[in-house]
């Protein structure tokens, strides 16, 4: 007896999931519009079959029993985000959040229960979670938009709309998640939303990149030719016993930007060693190191490299030393979080041997693991060498020297013929150290 055996379903993917998130916050958008003159029970109703139909292309089935318990709560949360939206549209407080987060977590964890009854305890609550995120974004975003009407005004159905739109990223992506286990499309959900919110808040309009630039054409026309007669001092700006740089008698900045490099690549790799063992689990002494530690590297690392230029420039004035030291906590931050990430990955082996035999900590720690980590300390060194050299140009805006002092001198003048030529200079210079960096770490790693 011959037994046919059809192709197996394949499984459930990200890209396969775009359409059903697509399809439910397409449905649950346009059941919006229906909100305000019913009441929210229509649209809310409309809204469960939007949900449906998405299940449906990403080829799940729902019994009648779970379609009609979704119709159902979907209804309820239409009428009740109507209510919320109300009080919303009268004053967005945290109150009026609170609530309506309240709200979409009950219909999230509904939807999640009866739609997803395998998924695990975890998954559930975060399904519920993210409905409720959902819920606190919708005010904010129908404000932004001003889409929320004044005080005594009529509702409109915009900011339902933009309900729908967040409850089908969001919490369409956490019902496909929750579903199928799929965790790319419950995050790809959550940064549309944010990513669109994030925009209106700072403005951003792509529209605008190509309409408010009316004067580029007069901008571009100063910027070509380049100056390099006066960007290479007349063609002897290399001369090694001038280092000249449009004026013989001044040091070049750009031999200056070189120099700070140097200086601070090396005194932060130096003190970024010790600090970086001391950061890892498996290297430090004890555990109060390591929170210290960890603690000093996290106050390091929040505080740009800009940032630092402006604090040493108003301690110790401007010029090349207060952009040596800014340097030194940037590079230090940079190695010390690689290194420290390397030794937590390094084999443990060796470290319990060597304090097996007796040893102490440090002196285990530098026969054992030092030798794993040196490559890679090496080939860090060189990576921060040359991300120091493109930095020191930006620390010069704020006096901090280098090649930056003197791009913002010109760009002050508007000698943007003269910015282009030291750009190209600078590109062509920095091109050709990570050329040189990058083919000595493959050699060392």
């Amino acid at each position: 007896m011959t037994v046919l055996v059809g192709r197996p379903t394949p499984p459930l993917r990200t890209r396969s999931l775009v359409a059903p998130l697509a399809a439910m916050t397409v449905g649950l958008a346009l059941s919006s519009l229906l909100t305000v003159p019913t009441l929210g029970i229509v649209s809310g109703a409309l809204g469960g079959l939007a949900i449906l139909v998405g299940l449906n292309f990403a080829r799940r089935e729902v019994s009648i029993a779970r379609a009609g318990i979704v119709i159902v709560a979907m209804t309820g949360f239409g009428f009740a985000t109507l209510l919320t939206m109300s009080e919303a549209a009268t004053l967005l407080t945290p109150t009026v959040a609170a609530l309506t987060a309240l709200v979409w977590f009950a219909v999230g964890g509904i939807l999640v229960i009866t739609l997803a009854p395998d998924a695990d305890r975890t998954t559930k609550l975060n399904t519920a979670l993210q409905w409720a995120l959902a819920g606190v974004l919708t005010g904010p975003l129908a404000s932004a938009l001003d889409t929320l009407p004044e005080s005594g005004d009529p509702l409109t159905a915009t900011p339902f709309v933009i309900s729908g739109i967040v409850a089908g990223l969001i919490g369409g992506g956490a019902l496909l998640f929750a579903i199928s286990g799929v965790r790319n499309i419950a995050v790809i959900g959550g940064v549309i939303v944010l990513t669109i919110f994030a925009g209106i808040k700072v403005d951003f309009a792509i529209v605008e990149l190509f309409t408010d630039f009316a004067n580029i054409d007069k901008v571009a026309s100063t910027f070509w030719p380049p100056d390099f007669d006066w960007a290479i001092g007349d063609g002897v700006w290399w001369n090694v016993t001038t280092w000249e740089f449009g004026n013989p008698a001044l040091g070049n900045p750009l031999i200056e930007t070189f120099r700070m490099g140097i200086l601070a690549s090396v005194f932060g790799c130096l003190v970024a060693l010790p600090v970086a063992f001391m950061a890892s689990t498996i290297t430090a002494p004890n555990r109060i190191t390591y929170l210290l530690d960890k603690g000093f590297l996290n106050i390091i690392r929040t505080i740009p490299d800009l940032f630092w230029a402006m604090i040493f420039v108003a301690g110790v004035g401007l010029g090349a030393f207060a952009g040596v030291l800014a340097l030194f906590f940037f590079t230090l931050a940079i190695m010390a979080k690689l290194l420290s990430e390397t030794v937590d990955s390094a084999d443990t082996g060796p470290l319990e041997a060597a304090r097996a035999t007796g040893g102490s900590h440090f002196p285990a720690v530098r026969v054992s693991v030092l030798p794993q980590v040196l490559p890679n300390y090496v080939a860090y060194a060189l990576y921060v060498f040359e991300i120091s050299i493109r930095a020191s140009v930006v620390l010069g805006l704020v006096g901090a020297g280098g090649i930056g002092r003197v791009l913002e001198a010109q760009r002050v003048f508007f000698q943007f013929d003269r910015v282009l030529a030291v750009v190209i200079v600078i590109f062509v210079i920095v091109f050709l150290i990570e050329q040189i960096s990058v083919a000595l770490r493959r050699r060392l790693v």
